[in-house]
């Protein structure tokens, strides 16, 4: 590239620019959206005016918001604080939930969804209609996804009711439906990143998977969290395969982890 970038094999939206080996510049894009970081502010400022050649671009100066996250960085703890709070007050004002009573979790303990739940004649199709009333349920598990950048602990939740968006019913919609309630309950929660101890360095990570618990093709859903290093990715996905004992989901949600983790 004509900056010297090069794009990370990991991330496609991701570019980092080196110099003696070692990383001076790291560029994140999406769509019109740019993040910059680097070690020195000199080096920061002097690509902007590189680009500004080139493109038109408007500075908004240090991080603060972006793709609706509210981004509040404590530069003396090395902490990074993450926010989507003002998102889902829109939301919830979208869906008109915003007075909604809040609950403790996104799922019920005993969901259960199905396709069997999938409206099949007109009369279940005409009752869906009139308990969805204004809500496009598309539209509603678009904003749900949406949420998840920050939100580990919606991912699966949302996976679930986004399998039956082809032709939701009135199950699927209450169980979406719950995931708002969910987000307005722990809407000022942070997703912290950075290491809260600077001389420590923890390989920490958990695994799960509900084996078969899927009735219509019997397959698990595995999913991981990683907090090494101050960064956390996490994974909630249907596997591919169908695992015949618990211990084989268990082995494949934790090979997927340790494949993150490395």
């Amino acid at each position: 590239m004509k900056l010297e970038f090069k794009h990370a094999l990991t991330n496609n939206c991701l570019y980092i620019k080196k110099e003696n080996k070692r990383i001076a510049l790291i560029v994140l894009v999406y769509v019109d959206n740019m993040i910059i970081a680097g070690s020195q502010k000199l080096k920061i400022i002097s690509f902007k005016n590189a680009l500004n050649k080139d493109f038109e671009i408007t500075d908004l100066s240090e991080l603060k918001y972006i793709l609706s996250i509210i981004v509040i960085q404590d530069c003396a703890n090395q902490l990074i604080y993450l926010n989507q709070s003002a998102y889902i007050h829109q939301i919830l004002i979208w869906f008109g939930m915003q007075d909604a009573n809040t609950v403790s979790t996104p799922l019920s303990v005993k969901h259960n969804l199905t396709l069997s739940q999938c409206p099949k004649t007109n009369n279940e199709k005409q009752a869906y209609k009139y308990y969805a009333r204004d809500i496009h349920y598309l539209s509603l598990v678009g904003s749900l996804l949406f949420a998840t950048q920050i939100r580990p602990n919606i991912q699966f939740a949302v996976g679930l009711v986004a399998q039956f968006s082809g032709n939701s019913g009135i199950a699927h919609l209450e169980a979406t439906k719950r995931i708002l309630h969910y987000l307005k309950d722990i809407v000022d929660l942070n997703l912290i990143l950075g290491r809260h101890r600077k001389e420590a360095f923890d390989l920490v990570g958990w695994t799960d998977s509900n084996w078969a618990q899927n009735p219509d093709d019997c397959k698990s859903v595995g999913g991981f969290v990683d907090v090494t290093g101050g960064s956390i990715p996490w994974l909630s996905k249907k596997q591919s395969t169908v695992a015949t004992s618990l211990v084989k989901a268990e082995y494949i949600a934790s090979a997927n982890a340790t494949k993150e983790a490395v």
